[in-house]
Formats: C-alpha cells, structure tokens, sequence
C-alpha cells in the first residue's frame, strides 16, 4: 500500500512539473524572440549503416513526390519544395519536417532514392545554416527522426550512375555535417520542447544519432536513452496506453520504439529495460483498440489510422500482441465478440499538460462489425482544418448522451490562460467508474460519470450488453441522483442521446420514427430500436480520415429528465439497441437470454 501511494505521489510531481514546464516554454513563445538561431559548425566523420526493420510509407503517394507534387491537408505545391512558397505556414512546417520522405521512399527504386537525396540536399543549400523556423525543436525533431531512419540506403549512398567524384564525395559529406550540426542543436533544445510525444521523438532522435554516427560520440546515444527512460517512466502507462488517452498516440510511440530498436539491433547495441517494457507493453494496446476491420477507433485527437500501416506495425512487434478487455490506466472498454467490436471510453481527462487534445465525452461509444463500423465520434486527424479541432472535443460530437447541450467538463476559455497552458482542459468529466462481467451468455458493462453533478446534481449511466453472438448490443442510459446525495435542483433539464454514424453506413427511419434500419457498407443491415420516443436523423461530420470533414448522419434521442430522479423513471431512462438483421432460415433460432437491460420492442 506503501509503495502504490508512493508512485501516486511521484506521478503527481512528475505530471504537476511537466505541467510548470509547458507553462514556461508558452510564456517564452509569446513574448519578443530573439535572433534567428544557427547551427554550430562540426567535422562529420563516417555514419554507420543499418536498415530498421520497419517502414510505414504509403507507396500510393511516391509518384506524386517523385514527380514533385506535394499534397498536404488539402493544398498542393507542385514546383520546388524549396524554391517556391508554400500555401500556408502548416504546409511549410509539414515540409520541413519530411513526414512525406517515408511515402516517397515506399517506391522503392533508385529513382526514388535519387529523388530524396535531392530534396535533402536541396534543403541544406537552401536551409542548411538554419533559421527560427526550421529549428523550431519540434520541427528539427522530426525531420532529423526522418533522416536517421532512412538515411541506409537513400542518403547514404552515392547512387548508382553516380560516381566518386569529389562533388558526390562533399554533397554526402554535407548530409552528414547537417546531420551532426542538428543533432548538437537539439540536444541544446530539448526542455524547449512540449510535454508528451514531441519529447518521446527527441529521445529517439538522439538515440538514432548516436547509432548513426561513427566517431565516437556516443553522448548521443547514452543521451537519447536516458531521455528515452525517463519519458518512458512518465507516458507509457501500466497498461501499454499513454499518458494522453490517444490511441493514435500509442501507434506513434510504438513505431518510432521499434524503429530504434531494430536499428540498435542492427548495430549489436543495446537498449534500456525500459525500451524493451514499454514495446512489449504498447504493441497489445494497439491491438486493443483495433476496430472489426483492422483500423484503428478514433478517440482524443487521433484518427482512423490505415488497417495496413496498424497490421505492419503488430507484425514488427515482437511476439504476436493480442488485445485485452479492458484497460484499467487508460480508462477503456472493449467488447468484442463474433467479429463485432465496441469500444466505451471510461477515463477521465488526463493530467496537464498531457490533455491539450483530449475528449470532454465519457461513456461515449465506437460500434464496428465485420462488414465495417456503424457509430462512431466525429473524430479527428492530423490533416483535417485547424479550427475543427476544437468542437470535435465536445460531448457532442461523440456518441453520448449530452444534458443540456453542454459537456460534463470545459475546456479553457481565457485567451490568456490558453496562451500560457494550451488549449487545455479547465476542469475534467469525472470521476468515471465501471464494473464488468463476463459470462457464457456474453459482456455486461455498467459505469457511469460525475461530470454534471456539480450544476445539475445528476450522475450519467451506461449500461452496455453484448451476447455471445454479437448480433444484438443492448444499451441503456439513465440520469439520476446518486444514493445519500441531495438534489441540487427539482426542475426538468433536457438531454439528448447522439449515435454518430459512419459515412459509410446508410440510414433511414421507420415511418413511426421509432426505430432505423442503417446498412453496413451494402453489405448486412441492422435494425436500431428505442423506448425514448422518437428518433431523429441530424447532419453530421466525419474528421478521423482525410483532408476535409465527410458529411455523415447522426441518430438522436431528445428527453426532459428530472433532476430529483433515481433513474428508473421512464423520463430519466433511455434503452436502445442494435440488432443484425438475420436471414429468413436464421429467424427461428433460439434468441439471445435475457439479461438486466430488458429487450426493446
């Protein structure tokens, strides 16, 4: 007991400084800067080979790179990169850091490899002596992370075709002489970076270099690494979830892990225990919140992430990851049977300054099956308008019930305050708790959420049950006031329940609007049912995948709930379901038992 309250205490601190040094590094920004910073000068000396087992680039987008078109959140520059000006500031900063330089690669021919060594060295004439924006820490992070992974064999090499000539001899030596430059600079500039992934990336920069670079400087790696630990210690929860709640985040932990691990072991280097707990740890996290179709359920700032890139990623992982029930650090459900997947959120916020994209939606759901997804939240990616970013954060956009149109929780409102903290969240929708069963006959879920009780003196339930079959998700949502607790009110206070559809189911409301038929993707239909009235089909936004929000449906159930209720009221209660529409000679099997959530008619 001791000792649990001990790392409680120590995660606190950790998470509270963090929080101090997030503070710190805004306030710097937003007051007058300085001069535009340099890059030291260094001797190169010879770069060690090595190929990291993994490599995630989308080969559909090679040729465009290789014929010079870059797209990037819906704007496109098709001369340069460095010779011409890019759309906006967000595609600037997309370019510098050469996200895309996996994608080109993916091509895999020695023209692509030519095509990257010229863009490489395109930015170091143009860039190489280093200004404000291209060493912003974050920027310089990544590109570098960029670099060292592919550097063997496309920046390495001369190139076949190419000869030994003193011009190839000094553009390779250039490479490395950045290379070096940038690693110095970011070593220098590591507590100027925020809180969470961008500090995980740096550690693996350094440790990338270190195994790179062949003179013996390895400050580097013993640099990388101890940051690698101590980040590890702090993001990387029990569970294999991350300190953010982001399961996007964990596939982008994951891969840069695995990236430097399998470089270490290609060098015969080794790594931290804590590199090798926190892989083993994440691999079946990733797995955990796979949806029916590979792809991963967007929560808290992350998106869809291809089904492709998640299936390389568990492939390189060691082992074979298999998902969980539930993840008690992360605060996450899963149900899963017979192919069908539903995840429910059961965390709330975490801690600051790890909550600058995080949720205000507990109990919210995602609902997939093997003919595709069914409901979701409206979600979020990485290439999606800037000022969606924001409301996608609210309970409504997500599958939940929403009372009174507000969120159980609010994020900052001062312009101050958000300039110094972030775009974080002032106070969190909890606490949240949940109790599973699991039986013969399927998945009992029953949780619930403080986030209204302090304005409306009301606790939100969920209860969820998914049978053995996986044919028939039976849901219920109740408001009540909890047991020896006084009702803070004694008027009615409307609520709604939102189901977000995925674009690619097609809805339509029975005639008494009682109930819907949404087809999966032309595939298998299911019928959705309800004792809270009429149904409702509203416009909707899907963000987790693409360059502009896909128009989509959402269900809704409106009620008036009375805030002196227990619940069990038909005013404060709301049973729903979903049910896969079987085959006329399937009709006549024994249907699913009974269980607490009774069958809706």
């Amino acid at each position: 007991m001791a000792k649990s309250s001990h790392l409680s205490v120590q995660s606190r601190v950790s998470t509270s400084s963090a929080a101090f040094e997030y503070a710190r590094q805004n306030l710097r920004s937003i007051l007058p800067s300085r001069a535009n910073r340099q890059l030291p000068n260094r001797t190169p000396g010879p770069f060690h080979k090595g190929r990291p087992s993994l490599t995630l680039g989308d080969a559909a987008k090679s040729a465009d790179l290789l014929a010079g078109r870059f797209n990037f959140a819906g704007q496109l520059l098709d001369v340069g990169p460095w010779t011409t000006a890019a759309p906006s500031q967000r595609f600037a900063g997309w370019l510098h850091e050469f996200d895309w330089l996996q994608d080109l690669l993916a091509g895999n021919s020695e023209a692509h490899n030519a095509k990257a060594r010229a863009y490489v060295d395109g930015w170091i004439e143009t860039y190489g002596k280093g200004n404000e924006f291209v060493l912003e820490p974050e920027r310089l992070s990544r590109r570098l992370y960029n670099w060292l992974t592919l550097w063997d064999p496309a920046l390495s090499d001369l190139g076949k075709g190419e000869t030994n000539s003193s011009v190839s001899d000094r553009r390779l030596d250039r490479r490395r002489n950045s290379v070096l430059r940038q690693l110095i600079s970011l070593r220098g500039a590591f507590k100027s970076l925020p809180a969470g992934l961008p500090r995980l990336t740096a550690g693996c920069v350094l440790a990338l270099g270190g195994a790179r670079v062949a003179d013996g400087r390895n400050q580097f790696l013993e640099r990388g690494l101890d940051i690698l630990d101590e980040q590890l210690l702090l993001q990387i929860l029990p569970d294999g979830g991350h300190i953010s709640r982001s399961p996007e985040a964990c596939v982008q932990a994951l891969s840069q892990l695995l990236t430097l691990d399998s470089l270490l072991d290609a060098r015969g280097l080794e790594g931290s225990r804590e590199l090798s707990r926190a892989i083993d740890r994440l691999a079946p996290m990733v797995a955990f919140f796979r949806r029916s179709g590979g792809e991963l359920a967007p929560f808290h700032g992350g998106g869809e992430v291809d089904a492709g890139r998640i299936k390389a990623l568990l492939k390189a992982a060691p082992g074979e990851p298999k998902p969980f029930g539930y993840g008690p650090h992360i605060g996450f459900q899963r149900l899963a049977s017979n192919g069908t997947i539903a995840f429910l959120d059961t965390g709330a916020a975490p801690p600051r300054p790890f909550d600058l994209n995080a949720h205000l939606a507990p109990l919210s759901l995602d609902l997939s099956t093997t003919e595709g997804p069914i409901i979701t939240s409206c979600g979020f990616s990485s290439q999606q308008p800037e000022a969606w970013r924001r409301p996608v954060r609210a309970a409504a956009a997500h599958s939940t019930l929403v009372l009174d149109g507000r969120s159980p929780g609010r994020l900052l409102l001062s312009d101050w305050k958000r300039k110094v903290l972030g775009d974080a969240v002032e106070w969190s929708p909890g606490p949240v708790k949940a109790i599973r069963k699991e039986q013969d006959s399927g998945i009992w879920l029953e949780c619930h959420h403080e986030g209204y009780m302090g304005e409306y003196g009301l606790s939100h339930r969920r209860r969820l049950f998914m049978p053995s079959d996986g044919h028939d998700i039976r849901g219920e949502d109740s408001l009540f006031v909890p047991m020896g607790a006084v009702p803070v009110r004694r008027d009615e206070v409307a609520f709604a329940i939102r189901f977000h559809v995925h674009p690619k189911v097609r809805v339509s409301l029975s005639q008494d609007k009682s109930s819907a038929l949404l087809v999966v993707n032309g595939k298998a239909g299911w019928r959705f049912r309800t004792d809270g009235g009429q149904v409702a089909i509203e416009d909707s936004v899907y963000l987790a995948t693409g360059v502009t929000p896909v128009k989509t449906q959402q269900l809704v159930i409106y009620g008036e709930a009375f805030c002196d209720s227990d619940g069990e009221s038909r005013s404060n209660r709301v049973r729903w379901s979903f049910r896969k529409l079987k085959p006329l000679e399937e009709k006549t099997r024994r249907k699913p038992p009974q269980t607490d959530i009774e069958a809706v008619i």
